[in-house]
């Protein structure tokens, strides 16, 4: 599928500029015209790297915008509104990946082709487990309560994410402020009174002769340092903005000890969620076990899953599956064995999933109470030990002023 930059005049007279995702120009000519839009200018995208830069920071789908699609599909359906003439209403006011998306999925709907599927073309913006959901939704007639399942899920995602980041700016503004104090003092501060401290004393304590040379590398190599800075940043922000390096990462907190328990209760609280929205999307046992496996971030969890659809396959019951998984808690497994024998099944997994997001967020709470004081004690260290690489000097030099004169005991001195 090739993808056409257009510029074309609404009904307004207005001036609309997007990208279409069609099979030629024709199509792309055809399409703006069935939609009340005077096309002036259509012309096809090469396929390069720069173009590909372009539409992903340009032209992506961040994840409010896929919440607001999502939601937008939920609200049209919900009020009795056609597909058509509701993506109509929406794509007068979206712009940049949004408006690209809703006006493929109108081509796609004109065509006759299923929702799921310009979904599916958007594989980097929906997950597996969210087209398969949508797809279910439109196979049994339920897409309604779908979309809506989906909202929510991706509701219950972004509070998760928005409480981790408002819990991080404190330690964050803190860390920002620590560093920029000492960039003062080495850059503007402590040149200033090198010349005082070293005529002070001709052998200067251990703590200031260590600040007095770094500030003499640093203002000596000022270009220097702010480049390597520059550039160590900018390699920091290539490598973690790659997948894989992000994943090391992961993998790497996975296994520490506190982070890995942190890890594991997220993600069972995760997979418990994905699980029982497909149940309850329509999708069979298994199918919903290979699609939680799918989205499952934790690769223990996800072994886990895929264990437990394998040996159903086979002919084991669910509860004897699931207590097969080591790494699933023993309780856990006995109380999913029982609700499963019971048919209680959805209503079992929402308690745990609401179970192990709780003990998630109390492991985050605590976790950054005890950092915040933490990061306190690191900037009274710094402070302190600048404050006593320039106070040694100076006392030292009263003492022997204080002793030259004569003018008895010097303070701190034991008689």
């Amino acid at each position: 599928m090739a993808i056409y930059r257009y510029k074309a005049y609404d009904s307004t007279g207005k001036l609309q500029i997007g990208n279409l995702y069609v099979s030629d120009q024709e199509e792309a000519l055809a399409f703006l015209t069935r939609n009340n839009l005077t096309p002036i200018e259509v012309k096809i995208l090469p396929k390069n790297f720069l173009i590909d830069l372009y539409i992903k920071f340009f032209s992506r789908i961040n994840y409010s915008s896929k919440l607001y699609i999502i939601r937008s599909l939920y609200l049209i359906l919900k009020s009795g509104l056609t597909l058509d003439k509701g993506l109509a209403f929406l794509m007068k006011e979206a712009k940049g990946g949004v408006k690209d998306f809703l006006f493929y999925l109108n081509y796609n709907l004109q065509r006759g082709e299923p929702l799921h599927q310009t979904f599916s073309f958007f594989p980097h913006v929906f997950t597996q487990v969210e087209i398969e959901t949508i797809k279910a939704g439109e196979v049994s007639g339920n897409l309604v309560n779908n979309l809506e399942r989906l909202a929510e899920s991706l509701e219950r995602q972004r509070e998760i994410r928005n409480e981790i980041i408002s819990n991080l700016i404190y330690p964050s503004i803190v860390l920002f402020l620590a560093f920029g104090v000492l960039v003062l003092l080495v850059v503007f501060v402590l040149p200033k009174i090198n010349v005082l401290l070293t005529q002070l004393t001709t052998k200067p304590p251990f703590f200031t002769r260590i600040l007095i040379g770094v500030s003499n590398f640093v203002n000596n190599n000022l270009s220097l340092v702010t480049s390597f800075f520059l550039i160590l940043l900018v390699i920091l922000i290539i490598l973690i903005s790659l997948k894989s390096t992000r994943q090391r990462i992961i993998n790497f907190l996975m296994k520490a000890p506190f982070f890995s328990k942190l890890y594991m209760a997220l993600g069972l609280s995760e997979s418990f969620f994905i699980l029982r929205s497909l149940l309850a999307a329509g999708l069979n046992l298994t199918q919903a076990l290979k699609l939680t496996a799918q989205a499952t971030f934790h690769p223990f969890l996800r072994q886990a899953f895929y264990n437990i659809e394998n040996q159903i396959r086979t002919g084991k019951n669910f509860g004897e599956a699931v207590s097969l998984q080591e790494k699933i808690p023993v309780f856990v497994s006995s109380i999913l064995s029982v609700a499963s024998e019971a048919g209680f099944l959805e209503e079992t997994l929402k308690v745990l999933e609401h179970f192990y997001m709780e003990e998630f967020r109390t492991r985050v709470r605590n976790f950054l109470n005890l950092l915040q004081p933490m990061l306190l004690i690191f900037v009274g260290v710094l402070v302190g030990f600048v404050a006593v690489a320039v106070l040694v000097p100076i006392y030292q030099q009263v003492s022997q002023q204080l002793q030259l004169e004569g003018r008895g005991q010097i303070p701190g001195q034991i008689r």
